[in-house]
């Protein structure tokens, strides 16, 4: 398998002027290269609204629909961006990431439109099942962003790509907010499928193709297989808390799902082209990497989750928790936790290249953990919750910028797009797993139903927030195993 520019080109080695793109990549001035990263960071943004301005619709979505099943909304969008990842990662490298680029752009513009149209909610998860082919965006923007960018601006061009997601935390919830309450969710999902046609137009007239090729054959077996695993834990997870965690259901789904991803690696070690390079995977660079993005992703999931809820739940039911506030509300908390998210984003892009991305990623899971435990302990009060959100935001937003960096750090130029959707997909799997338990765990502490929808108890949200805070020192114990990241982020890219 070998990566060959689409022109002859040879791409750049240690000898070439890191200053400069690429060959077979058009020359641009400094300006020209930063409308480039301006395009694609709000791509990126694309998918950061396709949580965040959904997370604060649950609750009104979950009273259109009559529903207990709401967090499927959330879980099926990840669930098929974890299935279609590497296999969209594996045809971007080999027709191309702009191309690719444009074709999920354009899953997320159809799927939002079928949600916002969607007369039931099972057409509602028809709809963001393929918005879920639009969390490929991500990880091909970071790897054609290595193909195409000069060296100097790389480390800075993948933090803001990924940390930029930090100003959706800014104006997500106002947008959503202002759309919930003036025209329900519906008004949301209109919203997300015009922004991704805007700047797909932009992607499509001004952002170059990577001349980097893999000539590979894709494994259409193995992404079944992947596919099948990631969707039977999934349901199995979704449904342990009613059908029992112990019940002969539950046990037969973790049965399946294990029989299968035994079978997909069985399958993998044989292909000549296996979906994942499995001797990749097997390095403690990549494995402790994915470890990161697994629990980072699983915390920032659970945390938006938990906070729309506590914010609208009224204070007339008498509960331990809830500020009775409408979805605008939550941006009085956002608003500042983004500001903060953004910040780092420019933080991490400084220290990646002076002492590594190491660095940022564990001081990130140290807030992460400390932000949490902060709101294990008290979340019943709007100060005490905007404090705990946002020292655990500064984490985050080290965590989402960090995380691309040292998947670049780790991952050979051949295998980069690929990795990253692999690493991309094990974020998908935190932030569903973590969502599916996360409301297994509430759905054990009903305190009542109102118009079909459950309320849950306080005690609920306290167990959370430290399954939240244990997942955070999971990622801190990887991020200190990391053999890689130690070095200024231009070299480690070009090794």
């Amino acid at each position: 398998m070998t990566a060959t520019p689409t022109d002859g080109a040879s791409h750049p080695t240690l000898d070439e002027d890191p200053t400069l793109p690429p060959e077979g990549v058009s020359q641009k001035s400094t300006a020209g290269w930063i409308g480039v990263l301006l395009i694609l960071v709000l791509l990126s943004e694309e998918v950061a609204y396709a949580f965040n301005l959904v997370t604060p619709a649950l609750p009104n979505m979950a009273a259109t629909f009559q529903t207990p099943y709401i967090a499927w909304v959330s879980t099926l969008f990840t669930l098929t961006g974890a299935i279609s990842a590497p296999l969209v990662g594996k045809l971007a490298d080999r027709d191309g990431k702009k191309k690719w680029l444009l074709i999920t752009t354009g899953c997320m513009a159809v799927g939002s439109l079928i949600v916002a149209l969607a007369p039931t909610f099972p057409l509602v998860l028809v709809g963001r099942a393929v918005e879920g082919f639009g969390l490929a965006i991500v990880p091909i923007v970071y790897s054609l962003m290595r193909d195409i960018f000069p060296k100097r601006m790389l480390a800075v061009a993948v933090s803001l790509a990924t940390a930029g997601i930090g100003v959706t935390t800014i104006t997500g919830p106002i947008f959503a907010g202002l759309l919930i309450d003036n025209f329900g969710y519906r008004g949301v999902f209109f919203a997300l499928a015009v922004f991704p046609v805007l700047i797909g137009a932009l992607v499509l007239l001004v952002v170059p193709e990577s001349p980097v090729r893999v000539r590979t054959q894709i494994d259409w077996t193995g992404g079944l297989l992947l596919g099948l695993t990631v969707a039977i834990l999934l349901f199995g997870i979704g449904e342990g808390g009613t059908w029992g965690w112990t019940s002969w259901k539950t046990l037969l789904c973790a049965a399946l799902a294990i029989a299968t991803f035994a079978i997909w690696i069985q399958q993998a070690k044989r292909s000549a082209n296996p979906l994942i390079d499995l001797s990749v995977l097997r390095g403690r660079p990549v494995v402790t990497t994915l470890i990161t993005q697994f629990t980072g992703q699983a915390v920032i999931a659970l945390q938006f989750v938990l906070l729309s809820f506590i914010v609208q739940t009224p204070i007339s039911l008498g509960l331990t928790y809830g500020l009775g506030e409408d979805a605008s509300f939550m941006a009085r908390i956002t608003t500042p936790a983004g500001f903060a998210s953004v910040l780092m984003g420019f933080l991490v892009g400084y220290l990646a290249e002076r002492r590594g991305a190491r660095l940022p990623n564990w001081i990130g899971f140290c807030l992460m953990a400390v932000g949490s435990l902060a709101l294990a302990l008290s979340h019943t009060e709007f100060t005490p919750i905007l404090l705990g959100y946002l020292v655990y935001a500064f984490g985050g937003g080290l965590i989402s910028a960090a995380i691309p960096n040292l998947v670049i750090a780790a991952t050979p130029v051949r295998l980069q797009a690929v990795t990253a959707s692999t690493v991309n997909v094990v974020g998908s799997l935190g932030s569903a797993i973590a969502v599916q338990i996360g409301f297994a765990i509430l759905a054990l502490n009903v305190a009542t139903v109102v118009n079909g929808s459950p309320i849950y108890g306080g005690s609920g949200f306290t167990a959370v927030y430290i399954l939240a805070a244990a997942l955070a020192v999971i990622g801190l114990v990887a991020t200190l195993l990391m053999p890689h990241g130690r070095k200024s982020q231009s070299s480690e890219a070009l090794t």
